[in-house]
C-alpha cells in the first residue's frame, strides 16, 4: 500500500509507564531459563528465534513458537494491546484512520508475535543492519520498493552506560536501502556508514517507544556488562504489510517478532 509511509521514525516518550517496565523486568530476571542468552535448545524465547529456522530446526521453532506465545499472552497480557497500538500509529503516521488495516499475526500458532531482547553478556559489535531478516518468508519483497516493513522497540531497561557514551542506545539513519541497494551505504571495509549526516541519535529511556521503517539502517551502540544494573531489556514486534496471505486473503498489517 503507496499510503504506508516510508523513510521515517517515530519516537513515543512515556510509551509504557514505569511501574509496567519494573514489573516486566522482575517478571523476565526471575525467569532466566526462558528468557536468558543461553536457553537453547531447551524450551526459551531464543529457542523459538530465527536462529532455529537458518539452522533448519523448522519444526523445533514451530513448537517452541507456540508454546511461547501461549506464555506471552498469559503472563505479559499487555501485549497484545501494544501491538494494536503499535499499528495504530503505523496508520495514523501514514495518514490513516486507525482500523483501516487489520492487525493479524504471521501465524498465531507457528510464528512468535512479540519478543524481548535480554542482553546479559556485554554488546560490543557495532553491527549497522536493516531489519529485513524476518521477510526471508517472502525472499522477493527485500528488493521491492513497495514493500512496506515496520520494526517497533520498546525500552524496557536501559544500560548503566547511557550517561557517558550512550551506551546501548540506538542510532538510526533517516535513508532507506532496499537490500540490493546497501553498498551504496556502507564503506568500502562493509559496516562503516559513508556519511552520518541523515544519523540520529535516540535516547532509551525506559518507557521509550520507536517506530521505523525496517529499511532505515540503525545500530545499538556497544556497552559493557558488569553487574545487574548494566543489562539492558527491549521489547520488540515487527509490521509487515501484505496485500494477502494463504491463511488471511484480505490486505492486513501482519506481525511478528
Amino acid at each position: 500500500m503507496k499510503k504506508l509511509f516510508t523513510n521515517q521514525y517515530l519516537v513515543k516518550k512515556e510509551f509504557l509507564s514505569a511501574a509496567l517496565c519494573r514489573r516486566w523486568e522482575k517478571k523476565i530476571f526471575d525467569n532466566l531459563e526462558i528468557f536468558g542468552s543461553d536457553v537453547e535448545p531447551q524450551y526459551g524465547q531464543l529457542a523459538a528465534y530465527y536462529g532455529m529456522i537458518e539452522a533448519g530446526l523448522n519444526e523445533s521453532y514451530y513448537r517452541f513458537a507456540d508454546k511461547h506465545n501461549k506464555y506471552l499472552l498469559k503472563e505479559f497480557p499487555e501485549i497484545k494491546e501494544i501491538i494494536e497500538a503499535a499499528a495504530s500509529l503505523i496508520l495514523d503516521l501514514s495518514g490513516l484512520k486507525s482500523g483501516a488495516l487489520p492487525v493479524v499475526p504471521r501465524d498465531k500458532k507457528y510464528f512468535l508475535m512479540a519478543g524481548f531482547n535480554l542482553q546479559l553478556q556485554s554488546w560490543r559489535l557495532y553491527n549497522i543492519h536493516t531489519d529485513t531478516e524476518g521477510l526471508l518468508q517472502y525472499p522477493e519483497s527485500i528488493f521491492n520498493d513497495r514493500t512496506r516493513a515496520y520494526s517497533c522497540v520498546i525500552s524496557i531497561k536501559r544500560t548503566a552506560q547511557f550517561e557517558k557514551n550512550r551506551g546501548g542506545d540506538l542510532d538510526i539513519w533517516q535513508e532507506r536501502y532496499l537490500a540490493d541497494q546497501l553498498d551504496n551505504f556502507y564503506k568500502a571495509d562493509g559496516y562503516t556508514a559513508k556519511s552520518v549526516k541523515n544519523r540520529q541519535k535516540i535516547p532509551y529511556d525506559a518507557g521509550n517507544m520507536i517506530l521505523f521503517d525496517s529499511f532505515m539502517p540503525h545500530v545499538v551502540l556497544p556497552f559493557d556488562v558488569k553487574k545487574k544494573a548494566d543489562r539492558r531489556i527491549s521489547f520488540v514486534v515487527h509490521f509487515n504489510y501484505r496485500k494477502h496471505t494463504n491463511r488471511n486473503p484480505f490486505p492486513h498489517l501482519e506481525y511478528w517478532y
